[in-house]
């Protein structure tokens, strides 16, 4: 049977083991965690932003969630304008990037809450330059003109060499059915005028005769 005294040794062993399990992971410390100075500007989201890069550094690996606060002018924590969890931070360093709206010349505080920390700020408080954060310049892409294609230019047609040949066409010989019609209409009008013309030379003569004829009758019978 277990004395009390046996049972309270047992119990105090319990809880020496449970807090030496659970020791290292609430042994975290504000100097496992670090973030830039300065604030760089970043336009990757297509708007000119802040941001802060934070890294942990805890070798226990507990979870930790980092916000970023705005500094007020009085030195008093504004309102947070970013957060990121870090779920799985090493010994070797997990870094994780906040983006925040650009303010030039502005302070920010940063905390974290892990383990026994709850919202104990950094040793640095990033700030940003008094400048402004702009886009890149985009390229000035001119218009395309468009190329202009030369007219195409007329080549001389080259005129076919004369042969010093004599020609060998000969005039055109009239057909046949042409010659006979040119002639018949010819010889024709010519015949026409010279039986015209013998014709009235016998008339004449035939007149003569019969002229004579009668006048010697007449006188034949005196």
């Amino acid at each position: 049977m277990i004395s009390q005294r046996g049972l309270f040794a047992a119990t105090a062993a319990g809880a020496g083991a449970l807090l030496l399990a659970t020791g290292p992971a609430a042994a975290c410390s504000i100097s496992d965690f670090s973030a830039n100075a300065v604030a760089a500007c970043d336009t990757s989201t297509g708007v000119p932003m802040a941001a802060v890069t934070v890294t942990d550094k805890d070798p226990s690996g507990t979870p930790a969630d980092v916000s970023v606060l705005l500094r007020m002018a009085s030195g008093l924590h504004g309102p947070a304008v970013g957060t990121v969890h870090i779920a799985h931070p090493t010994a070797a360093g997990v870094t994780r990037k906040i983006l925040v709206q650009w303010r030039p010349g502005y302070q920010w505080y940063v905390q974290v809450t892990a383990g026994n920390l709850a919202g104990v700020d950094f040793d640095v408080l990033p700030v940003s330059p008094d400048t402004a954060c702009a886009l890149p310049a985009q390229p000035t892409t001119a218009p395309a003109t468009p190329s202009r294609t030369p007219a195409p230019t007329a080549t001389p047609t080259k005129a076919a060499p004369v042969s010093a040949a004599p020609s060998t066409t000969r005039p055109a010989t009239p057909s046949p059915s042409d010659t006979p019609t040119t002639v018949l209409a010819t010889t024709g009008g010519s015949d026409s005028k010279t039986i015209a013309v013998l014709a009235s030379a016998f008339l004449l003569v035939g007149a003569g005769g019969l002229f004579v004829l009668r006048r010697r009758a007449d006188t034949g019978r005196h």
